[in-house]
């Protein structure tokens, strides 16, 4: 019977320590998702770009904006994709400049601290027939824990150091 309870507290103990690892991976996991989720929004604008030489002053094929927000639509993540995520609340359209920011904000929720994981994919018009790309959390500390490397540094108002 000693054994049983020696063998329980050390799976017990195992277990609150692996617990907050498992789940930081599923939400890094899933803000992952929200890479493939920009790179769609990502192929509309450039598709928009290359047919017409400007970038468009809203995301294209896209349903009607449930509003206004940082100088550019926002859409419901329901409204825009048609069904609802437990992670991602809401994408943006921001014009900065000549150049765009799309915003992927997720919900607050325990899960990752209440923090405010967002991806920002930079839309920087290099010249007239060209566009750079990439991802950022905007210098948010508490967003780095929980998004892919690739995303992890540099403020999305920084157009220069590319």
């Amino acid at each position: 019977m000693l054994e049983l309870l020696t063998a329980t507290a050390i799976l017990g103990v195992l277990l609150s320590i692996a617990a907050p690892y498992m789940q930081s991976y599923t939400v890094r996991t899933k803000a992952t998702e929200g890479l493939l989720i920009l790179g769609e929004l990502r192929r509309r604008v450039e598709t928009e770009f290359y047919e017409r030489g400007v970038l468009p002053s809203d995301i294209p094929n896209s349903p009607t904006p449930n509003g206004s927000r940082h100088g550019g639509p926002w859409y419901s993540y329901a409204t825009m994709f048609g069904q609802a995520d437990d992670m991602w609340e809401l994408i943006e359209y921001q014009p900065k400049g000549p150049h765009r920011v799309i915003a992927l904000r997720a919900y607050r929720l325990p899960e990752w601290q209440n923090s405010d994981i967002s991806l920002h994919l930079q839309i920087k018009q290099v010249d007239e027939n060209t566009l750079a790309f990439r991802c950022k959390v905007n210098n948010s500390q508490s967003r780095v824990l929980f998004v892919p490397s690739s995303c992890q540094d540099g403020s999305v108002n920084d157009w220069v150091c590319w």
